[in-house]
């Protein structure tokens, strides 16, 4: 079952809602939202790419909400969807008219080629989700911090990201963040920035829907990352504000 066009709206909205209550540091807000977001999606099959980015992003909210196995399952099944989403690439419809007179020849003589090319940056943004996630994943096992395999992780992850994203981009920020304390606002910033990227468009996502390609730039654009400093600070916060006898209401 495909998800209509209103509905990826939606889920886009409450999205873009979690990155900007987490900015504001406001970490049960953004739980809550996300696995909103997810329940939305429930029962459908496609796009891909948004299921995928829907489900990694529940697995976050599940680890806000200390519920590591509940968090495992859903990073499982994001990883499954981003595999199947890096396979469909082979045949995604990519346009071939080019820029210059050259791209117009190299189009006209090997058409296959140029196209294949095209697909590798969407190839590329696939991976690139997938290794977040992947990430995420290790969040879920407490040994995966105290043995730094976290701090190996990040710093591997930040030269992948920083080669098919940019330097400067929020996820990169994320993981290089050095000097934040655990209540730092600073620690958040990068969630500000990515809520404000999608503030100005908002529909993006379902405006796409005609085109693969737009939907898989935004669903790997919302597709959240965890940083050590922000994941630490999320802890922190979560055990000072949540005991045993007092779990959060996500209803």
């Amino acid at each position: 079952m495909r998800v209509p066009v209103d509905q990826i709206e939606k889920w886009t909205q409450q999205t873009v809602s979690a990155f900007a209550a987490l900015g504001r540091a406001e970490i049960i807000a953004a739980a809550r939202s996300w696995l909103q977001a997810d329940a939305m999606l429930e029962g459908a099959t496609s796009p891909a790419p948004v299921i995928a980015a829907s489900r990694s992003n529940a697995g976050v909210a599940h680890l806000i909400l200390g519920n590591s196995s509940e968090a495992d399952v859903a990073f499982r099944e994001a990883e499954e969807h981003w595999r199947r989403v890096i396979e469909s690439v082979a045949t995604l419809d990519v346009p071939l008219t080019g820029t210059s007179s050259f791209h117009f020849r190299l189009a006209a003589k090997v058409p296959h080629a140029l196209m294949e090319a095209r697909r590798q940056r969407y190839r590329h943004l696939a991976e690139v989700a997938r290794a977040i996630t992947r990430f995420n994943h290790l969040f879920a096992d407490p040994a995966n911090l105290t043995s730094g395999l976290v701090a190996h992780r990040t710093s591997e992850m930040a030269t992948i990201l920083s080669e098919i994203l940019g330097p400067a981009s929020a996820e990169v920020c994320l993981l290089t963040m050095t000097g934040a304390s655990l209540n730092d606002a600073a620690t958040f910033f990068s969630y500000v920035r990515k809520s404000a990227e999608f503030a100005h468009s908002p529909s993006t996502l379902a405006n796409g829907l005609s085109s693969d390609r737009t939907i898989l730039e935004g669903a790997v654009a919302l597709t959240a990352l965890l940083g050590l400093p922000a994941f630490l600070a999320m802890e922190h916060q979560r055990k000072a504000t949540v005991t045993p006898s007092q779990c959060p209401n996500l209803t």
